[in-house]
């Protein structure tokens, strides 16, 4: 599938003001610190404006980092199957610490359409130690082979589908591999998986030891990125024959036995509960975990063995102006028992990190940081227990 904002095109604002108004939800910033810990399930915006947030991951120091994709820019680099889209230097890393954002990354490529919402850039973060691993959305493939010079386009030949490390303290960035270009490849020698074919989007990273473990919403698969930037696939996640689309592998996380659990926006239907979760060993080795979901965005693991996922669209994915943002937080226990949490409170959630007994979420992930009739990206806290 060429991307995933997909639902966020064409005349989407009314009905995202209709729910935010119905949930009785705000775009201001909310208090950081409270008293005493809330009620179990208390959901609470914790940093509002932020720009088509993303990916999260706890560091250091208790410091959770952003992925803010950013809104755009001014350059028309053409459209696709979502519309026209338009190139800037607007992604940036988020940092938030002792109820302080701040920004120590920018100018970070974004594409997005006029409005800045549903942008791709910078998708993903993982933290790891010392090290804070990056991964940039979609391939370089869609380039017009323009000379160097146009610093927006150098930009996107630069970052696109890259696996990167970050470094806040010094404000840079380098490349670890061309993931997105490799995936793209790896489909194009594999047409006779996937009709849509080639293709490659990246959307979530995650670091184990010296490698890097990607899901690619685009080629449909878990690749491993080594140390020395070779980029191979693990699993391919197919989809049952007679599917109208593809299964969109959105996320991967490392269970507690060693085995990585990778999740689908789709599965194969754009009707909810299409979405499954897979477990998936590092031979390779693939089978369906879970079913049962909708459009699944965001993943991980709390301390105790729980999987939790985040929903983009619990009635489905809908890229009409009817589509409803409504989305929610599932717990999986690992006897498989679910909990819901959220519902009400979370629009086009993706991003997850989990610390303390409270899941943080990137809320209203495809708004930028001054969306249409005053919406933008959040950061959400639930108090999940424990």
């Amino acid at each position: 599938m060429k991307t995933l904002n997909i639902a966020v095109r064409a005349g989407m604002p009314a009905l995202l003001i209709a729910a935010l108004v119905a949930a009785g939800a705000t775009s201001a910033q909310a208090s950081t610190h409270t008293a005493a810990k809330p009620p179990v399930g208390t959901v609470q915006v914790v940093v509002s404006g932020l720009d088509n947030p993303r990916g999260l991951t706890f560091g250091t120091g208790g410091r959770l980092f952003i992925a803010e994709a950013g809104h755009g820019g001014p350059l028309a680099i053409g459209g696709g199957p979502e519309g026209a889209l338009f190139g800037g230097l607007t992604g940036r890393l988020g940092v938030w610490a002792n109820g302080t954002l701040t920004h120590p990354i920018t100018g970070l490529f974004s594409a997005a359409d006029q409005s800045g919402t549903g942008a791709e850039g910078l998708v993903s973060v993982d933290a790891q130690g010392r090290w804070l691993t990056g991964q940039f959305a979609e391939n370089t493939s869609p380039i017009p082979p323009v000379p160097p010079g146009n610093p927006i386009i150098d930009a996107a030949r630069a970052s696109l589908g890259r696996t990167v490390l970050l470094d806040p303290s010094s404000g840079s960035w380098s490349s670890v591999a061309s993931t997105g270009d490799a995936d793209f490849a790896w489909s194009a020698a594999h047409t006779n998986l996937n009709p849509q074919f080639p293709d490659a989007n990246p959307n979530t990273v995650l670091t184990v030891g010296s490698a890097r473990y990607v899901a690619d919403a685009g080629t449909n698969i878990l690749a491993r990125v080594d140390k020395n930037a070779a980029v191979t696939t693990v699993a391919y996640l197919d989809v049952p024959s007679g599917s109208v689309t593809d299964a969109v592998a959105t996320c991967v996380a490392q269970a507690p036995d060693g085995s990585f659990y990778v999740t689908e926006l789709l599965g194969g239907t754009f009707a909810p509960g299409g979405a499954r979760v897979w477990q998936v060993w590092p031979n390779g080795h693939a089978v369906v975990k879970w079913t049962g979901f909708s459009t699944i965005q965001g993943c991980g693991f709390d301390g105790s063995g729980n999987f939790y996922v985040t929903e983009f669209q619990v009635n489905g994915l809908n890229p009409s102006p009817s589509g409803n943002p409504a989305g929610d937080v599932v717990r999986i226990s690992p006897s498989g028992q679910r909990t819901t949490f959220g519902a009400g409170h979370l629009f086009f959630p993706s991003g997850f990190a989990f610390r303390g007994g409270n899941v943080y979420v990137s809320n209203w992930s495809i708004m930028p940081s001054n969306g249409p009739n005053g919406l933008s990206g959040q950061l959400v806290r639930i108090n999940v227990g424990g």
